[in-house]
């Protein structure tokens, strides 16, 4: 008998509910705390110059290895 009762629990619990999910999302949110302007911005800027910074790297990686290759076949 506890058997049944505990797979009827288990499959209660395993149910998808959008209302429930809605609202424990709404929850969530009201928890989060935003960036402010200067820290976003900031940080656009940290992000920016990073990827900058990697793609004059494998720039340069792919003429001195293409400059390479070249010479070595040549």
């Amino acid at each position: 008998m506890k058997t049944q009762e505990v797979k009827k629990n288990k499959s209660t619990k395993n149910r998808f509910s959008l209302v429930a999910y809605i609202k424990e999302t709404i929850a969530e949110l009201k928890r989060v705390t935003w960036s402010t302007k200067t820290e976003l911005l900031k940080n656009t800027g940290i992000v920016l110059a990073t990827i900058i910074s990697f793609t004059i790297l494998v720039w340069a990686l792919d003429t001195l290895l293409s400059g390479a290759l070249a010479l070595i076949i040549k």
